[in-house]
């Protein structure tokens, strides 16, 4: 007989087609589970097994949840005030990094099914690992952004009022208070003293203590400069915030933040000193912690800022030894557990 006749239906049909040879046409290989004690949460890559890839181990656990943690508090504590889309973009690159990059773009097989997701499969005693190990690194970026964040209003916001703000020298306290509303550090004239007679203590949880910095020829003028401090008075006088009486100014407190909300209480104590003592209150209040020394004033809150993360981190530590116990504990009682004898191991 002759060659191979290539109308042939029969030999035509036995060829594979250009679709299936095609990138989304070619047939998946059928999974095999691997050998016992290798890692399967699913098979492909990155996530799933390869022959290479195993389940992060406490080091990873640990190391990587730290160190998300850490980066994520500095940011927000450092450039929080700065620029906010900073702090913004750490946190979703270290977002997401916990995925499976090496997934994005594979291809489905014929029934549309997804090879390898971002995500690990959810099957398999050791797919607890990465999955402990996304949740620990989620909630580090979480809990360093929100212990960041409060770093930054707390003492952070007062470091870069001090820093960055304006300073004026031989102020009279007579002087509307629009005139420095851009004031970072004041520096009073002889004539003008805070009145410690005159305070009042407004209680909530903590006493809010504000007392008048008035001139001596302050007149009926309305008072725009305030010393303040936090449990420093009596609810009438007697206030003793900050430094002696021998300083001559102090510090801008910090604007409101979402978790620093004192000058709403302060302006509470405020217009109560005002409206016991018979005077107004400006229309542009300036609150001042009375300091002798500015610099070491910033200094110490820069400090403080980075030893509040520091502690946050301290505690996020023993969240994470917590959490590791915990679900590794959970992974060697599942793999203990008897099988069926034709199960796989996963």
């Amino acid at each position: 007989m002759g060659g191979e006749d290539p109308n042939d239906p029969f030999l035509t049909h036995k060829k594979p087609s250009t679709f299936l040879d095609s990138f989304w046409g070619k047939q998946q290989p059928k999974k095999v589970a691997p050998p016992p004690g290798q890692y399967a949460a699913g098979g492909g890559k990155g996530y799933k097994f390869d022959g290479r890839n195993q389940p992060p181990g406490f080091a990873k656990l640990f190391g990587y949840g730290m160190l998300f943690f850490i980066v994520t508090a500095l940011s927000f504590t450092l450039f929080w005030e700065l620029n906010k889309v900073v702090p913004v973009v750490i946190a979703c690159i270290m977002l997401s990094t916990v995925f499976d990059q090496s997934a994005l773009g594979d291809m489905r097989n014929r029934r549309g099914e997804d090879i390898n997701g971002l995500l690990p499969a959810l099957n398999g005693t050791k797919a607890i690992r990465v999955w402990l190990y996304i949740v620990i690194t989620w909630l580090a970026v979480f809990l360093g952004g929100v212990t960041g964040m409060n770093a930054e209003e707390s003492y952070m916001s007062q470091f870069y009022a001090i820093t960055f703000f304006r300073e004026y020298e031989n102020v009279l306290a007579s002087t509307p208070g629009a005139a420095y509303s851009d004031a970072g550090k004041v520096w009073f004239a002889e004539s003008s003293k805070v009145d410690p007679d005159k305070s009042i203590g407004f209680k909530e949880k903590m006493v809010y203590c504000a007392a008048p910095i008035m001139d001596k020829n302050q007149g009926r003028k309305s008072v725009a400069f305030w010393a303040i401090g936090f449990d420093c008075c009596d609810a009438k006088g007697k206030f003793q915030c900050g430094a002696s009486a021998k300083a001559r100014g102090g510090v801008r407190a910090p604007p409101d933040g979402f978790f620093a909300q004192d000058n709403g209480m302060f302006l509470k104590a405020v217009n109560q000193a005002a409206a016991v003592n018979g005077f107004e209150v400006d229309e542009d209040v300036i609150l001042l912690h009375w300091v002798e020394d500015p610099d070491h004033e910033a200094r110490s809150k820069f400090l403080t800022a980075l030893g509040a993360d520091f502690i946050g981190a301290g505690l996020f530590a023993l969240l994470i030894m917590l959490m590791t116990f915990i679900g590794l504990s959970y992974e060697a009682r599942e793999e203990s557990a008897p099988r069926p004898a034709d199960a796989p191991n996963i």
